[in-house]
């Protein structure tokens, strides 16, 4: 089985209208057991700042932050992707030095501005069963790409896919909603 943990995937023209059209998600984990995800580049409505304010949680931030809306498996439940300067429980290794964390802590952390470098929070992730991704890369729906930090933590939401897709060198605007050959 190959594993696409740590890369970033590329939602392709048939998914347009669906879950994951026009997504660019970071997967995280990805073994026989399944694998799981961040949706990078979807904006959610609320800010890290009103997020934190939701959760009684005073900050010292000065700017905002966008939060993701990470995927529609758990979508109350935080997800913060950040660079491996700061650890604590839980978290996981997420790949290309970063971790993945799930506790109010991470989130008290940033709030106090003694939190990782980089981070992305958030709301929800994807999922796939064992055996699901395998399928739909083969079914043409995905794309792999190398992840770069740039793209994460960096560029604005709306510019991350095709950013990734022309560092493969792909233009999304010029394929078709078909795989094949007519």
């Amino acid at each position: 089985m190959h594993s696409f943990a740590g890369q970033f995937l590329i939602s392709m023209p048939k998914l347009r209208g669906g879950l994951f059209g026009d997504c660019l998600i970071y997967i995280w984990t990805h073994d026989d057991q399944g694998a799981q995800g961040l949706v990078v580049n979807q904006p959610h409505e609320l800010t890290l700042i009103k997020l934190l304010h939701q959760l009684d949680l005073p900050s010292q931030m000065t700017a905002d932050a966008v939060v993701a809306d990470g995927g529609p498996v758990e979508p109350q439940r935080g997800f913060i992707l950040h660079t491996s300067d700061v650890r604590i429980d839980p978290s996981n290794d997420a790949g290309n030095d970063l971790t993945i964390s799930y506790s109010r802590e991470i989130l008290e952390l940033i709030a106090s501005q003694q939190g990782p470098k980089q981070y992305l929070v958030a709301l929800g992730y994807a999922g796939w069963g064992a055996g699901q991704l395998e399928h739909e890369m083969g079914d043409s729906a995905w794309l792999s790409a190398p992840c770069c930090h740039e793209t994460l933590f960096d560029l604005p939401f709306q510019e991350r896919l095709d950013h990734v897709a022309n560092s493969i060198g792909i233009d999304l605007r010029l394929l078709g909603t078909q795989a094949g050959h007519a």
